[in-house]
């Protein structure tokens, strides 16, 4: 009979954890994400208003964003203090994304803004 064949551990086996198979939570994650993307494409078509496309492209945007980055970078697998570090910088980079927005409205608009002075 072959070693192969045989249903006792071998001893260089006996102290290596092997690691989980994630393939079918990447094939998930793929269905997922194919599906996110089909319906941004959808979304893109329709005839309404441009600020509500916006606001469901930017949600669609983030939870893709999401998926990637707890499955595909292994951030779901992580401590909860290295997930907050990832994700701690999302609000300040919304915000920040904000007020770019809020000062070139008001740039293209021609209105004065309190924080440049001419």
């Amino acid at each position: 009979m072959s070693e192969h064949a045989s249903s006792v551990p071998h001893a260089a086996d006996a102290g290596v954890q092997r690691a989980p198979d994630h393939r079918r939570d990447y094939f998930r994650i793929f269905w997922v994400l194919l599906v996110l993307t089909i319906v941004e494409v959808a979304v893109s078509y329709t005839k309404i208003d441009k600020r509500i496309i916006s606001t469901v492209m930017i949600a669609l945007a983030l939870s893709k964003a999401s998926f990637v980055g707890l499955y595909y970078m292994h951030l779901k697998y992580e401590k909860r203090s290295l997930m907050w570090l990832a994700f701690l910088p999302l609000p300040l980079a919304g915000s920040y994304a904000v007020f770019l927005l809020l000062d070139a409205f008001n740039l293209l608009r021609g209105v004065p803004v309190p924080w440049v002075h001419h």
